[in-house]
């Protein structure tokens, strides 16, 4: 993608722009959140697609580094929205291309979906508030969680889950409930919980649902007193994934159209 750099000495100079993060939202209580100001500082340019409000998705991958699946609470198997198949089209086409694909919640379960996988309902009740996930001996060998520790307490609000994975994926994080991280390739990772909320968010999502914090035994005061408790850590320990995802997941060579720039961190 060419653009121009206007200067007040010289002529129209020609420049290559950086290609951009493709982020899909589903929800204005769900985006990239604590990860965007991550991928943000360390010059990741990325654009959001409200697919909630009515924004297309994209006819192509031209000029698009990767792709972020955020969470909703949409279904992929019960009442999908008109946009799933064309957004699970495009992340299947990415990840035929080897562009990077993260899916966090509902977009953990688009992902598995777009690439073969299935979806289906949790037990009741909803998997939400704060829950242990453990890593399992992929998972810890696995270069997106280097320096987590083998057994974190994560952000979890849903109600499905993936119930089989796509051919040749493999599991790398579990809780009591199911699958908790799992990725394709070397270019693909879905995780189920939420290392992008704030405890904020978390404060807003039970407002928003306080029917369900009842059903899973919680009140919202438990939930503040949990965030309290949990939530210095899980900010320390998700920065430091955030951080391996924009060194690792999204290699430096696919920030730019061709050319290469200094990037300060």
């Amino acid at each position: 993608m060419v653009g121009w750099f206007h200067s007040s000495t010289s002529s129209q100079v020609p420049i290559l722009l950086a290609m951009a993060i493709l982020v899909f939202k589903h929800s204005e209580l769900t985006g990239i959140e604590r990860l965007g100001e991550t991928l943000r500082d360390y010059g990741h340019p990325f654009r959001e697609v409200a697919l909630h409000e009515g924004d297309p998705v994209p006819p192509d991958l031209d000029d698009v580094s990767a792709i972020i699946s955020c969470g909703g609470p949409q279904s992929v198997h019960r009442d999908p929205p008109d946009w799933l198949q064309a957004e699970m089209a495009l992340i299947r086409s990415a990840a035929d291309r080897a562009i990077p694909v993260l899916g966090l919640c509902l977009g953990c379960q688009i992902l598995a979906k777009a690439l073969g996988g299935e979806v289906g309902p949790l037990e009741e009740p909803m998997e939400l508030g704060w829950h242990e996930v453990q890593l399992n001996h992929l998972g810890r060998e696995d270069p997106l969680f280097a320096g987590q520790p083998w057994t974190s307490m994560q952000i979890q609000w849903h109600g499905d889950q993936v119930t089989k994975l796509p051919d040749g994926a493999r599991v790398l994080a579990t809780s009591p409930r199911g699958v908790q991280a799992w990725a394709s390739g070397l270019r693909s990772y879905g995780l189920q919980y939420h290392p992008e909320a704030s405890a904020q968010t978390l404060h807003a999502w039970a407002l928003d649902e306080p029917d369900q914090v009842e059903r899973a035994g919680l009140t919202i005061d438990e939930l503040e007193s949990q965030s309290q408790l949990h939530y210095p850590n899980f900010q320390r320990l998700s920065q430091r994934l955030f951080e391996s995802i924009a060194l690792c997941l999204i290699p430096v060579d696919r920030r730019y159209a061709g050319v290469a720039k200094d990037l300060h961190h």
